[in-house]
């Protein structure tokens, strides 16, 4: 992931299906997350962690969620993903900052023997325990290829059963958690936090509901489950035309007056400062790296 990617959405997919990765890589998604994790059985594993090296070609970001460190699976995954040069590692259950550190070794020496340049595979990490919460910091800071970070919040997450907290629809139990995991990752400068899964994948309007939540609170995009999500997280995440239009014209003035020796305008009767336009950056900057939906116009995909 490279820092001109503004990545909405990812969707999962099952690593031991390369006909459901094909759907995947051509559903209009911003990224695929090809899971060789909780969606494959045990006795599919190595098949899963084989198709790795027969990924169908795609300019759409190809990442990999590896299985946890309390497996025998991890190392032989991110083996097999580094070797695939995917765009990145998704690791389940982060929360040990030094198993972060020692797959970011890992990764420098498969880019070395494959010939990629060095820290060019993402690691992204996926909170979803109360010791990842706490950890967040130190986790987010462990590596130089953290460049996103997931939040896991899905209804029957694992970080809902460690809490112990009512999972609603309204996102009241975990909104402590959500936003303490947003606090760090933009402490360590991190401009891709996601929120995680939401499991019904039915009920759209639900869906959008817990995107708006997520968006509030500082969360850039979504990961989804089934492709009929990525409408409404697109929809959700992706600035319309009014709203880049407005901080477009809110930013001209102020770089006028700025030119002029002001700091502090008023546009439309709201007051304009360097704060106001480091947000109208952000929202234009964020509009103008975003992928066209369908057509899967971004580099950084697997090799």
């Amino acid at each position: 992931m490279t820092d001109a990617q503004m990545l909405r959405s990812m969707l999962f997919t099952p690593g031991n299906r390369l006909d459901l990765v094909a759907k995947a890589l051509k559903s209009g998604t911003d990224a695929v997350i090809v899971d060789l994790e909780d969606a494959v059985p045990v006795d599919s594993k190595a098949l899963a962690r084989k198709h790795l090296a027969e990924l169908p070609p795609s300019d759409i970001p190809v990442f990999v969620r590896v299985n946890g460190a309390e497996t025998d699976f991890l190392w032989p995954d991110v083996v097999a993903a580094g070797r695939a040069g995917v765009a990145g590692i998704v690791l389940p259950k982060a929360d040990d900052p030094d198993l972060l550190r020692r797959i970011d070794g890992a990764l420098t020496a498969l880019e070395t023997d494959t010939g990629r340049e060095q820290g060019t595979t993402t690691l992204v990490p996926l909170v979803e325990s109360s010791l990842g919460v706490a950890h967040a910091g130190e986790l987010f800071t462990s590596s130089p290829r953290i460049r996103s970070v997931l939040f896991g919040s899905g209804e029957q997450g694992d970080l809902v059963v460690d809490l112990g907290c009512e999972w609603t629809s309204d996102g009241t139990g975990l909104l402590t958690a959500r936003s303490l995991v947003l606090l760090a990752a933009r402490a360590a400068g991190i401009e891709q936090p996601m929120d995680a899964v939401f499991m019904d994948f039915r009920n759209l309007d639900a869906l959008r509901l817990e995107c708006e939540l997520a968006k509030r609170v500082g969360y850039v995009g979504k990961v989804a489950i089934h492709p009929a999500q990525v409408p409404v997280i697109h929809d959700v995440f992706t600035p319309t035309a009014d709203e880049v239009e407005h901080e477009r014209r809110l930013l001209d003035a102020f770089e006028e007056a700025v030119r002029n020796g002001s700091a502090s305008i008023s546009v439309d009767g709201r007051m304009v400062d360097y704060a106001v336009a480091r947000r109208a950056r952000s929202v234009l900057a964020r509009a103008g790296a975003m992928p066209r939906d369908g057509h899967g116009d971004q580099s950084g995909g697997h090799a």
